[in-house]
């Protein structure tokens, strides 16, 4: 690819977290993944990320023509989000942040581009990217700034983890009593009040509830 621009849209506050939840039920063994190769990034991203048609048919075309280098690029972008998830695990559960996945943060975010400039687009207006060719930072600067921002932002006190604990999805509380504990209360919620209330009517008739 030569040397052009690309544009990114206004990014969610939670990009992140939703790119770190492409791999979910992460208590389960094995956690289902949704991202399998380097195509399922682009799409994701396309729709997600806010990224201009043109950026992201550039780098699928890159991707065909050089496929081994299009591995390389999925390889880091997953190494990448179990970072991002491993760092909002930890602050949701109030445990530190790990000191290596503060620097590769870091790397990543060195390597990504700048919000530096914003141009007009016919949707409005958008940040402007330069590249060459696609490299993982690039194409998940969207995510890394976004992670940044929230990471040393002030509603880490509203950063949640799923209670259910084969679930383990991250979310940002925005309840009015900053009390939600579910991902979903129709979903996991229910699941584990449904359990609960099982195992309370077992141990009321005298049945050892299973291990």
């Amino acid at each position: 690819m030569t040397a052009r621009h690309g544009t990114v849209g206004a990014i969610a506050r939670d990009l992140c977290l939703s790119y770190a939840n492409t791999r979910y039920w992460r208590g389960t063994d094995p956690p289902t993944e949704s991202l399998t190769s380097v195509a399922d990034l682009l799409r994701w991203l396309g729709g997600a990320a806010g990224y201009d048609t043109e950026t992201i048919a550039a780098a699928e075309r890159w991707g065909g023509e050089d496929p081994q280098a299009a591995a390389r690029l999925f390889a880091e972008a997953l190494a990448i989000r179990e970072v991002v998830y491993r760092l909002f695990s930890a602050v949701a559960s109030g445990r530190p942040v790990g000191e290596d996945d503060i620097r590769a943060l870091n790397r990543a975010l060195d390597a990504a581009p700048e919000r530096s400039q914003i141009v007009p687009t016919d949707g409005g207006l958008a940040w402007q990217i330069g590249y060459d060719a696609p490299t993982a930072p690039l194409l998940l600067a969207p995510v890394l700034w976004s992670a940044a921002d929230l990471i040393v932002g002030g509603k880490n006190d509203r950063l949640r983890q799923c209670a259910n604990d084969k679930c383990l999805w991250l979310f940002l509380d925005d309840s009015k009593s900053a009390t939600r504990r579910w991902c979903d209360m129709k979903s996991c919620g229910n699941r584990l009040k449904a359990r609960r209330h099982y195992l309370k009517t077992k141990q009321g008739r005298g049945v050892k509830p299973a291990v």
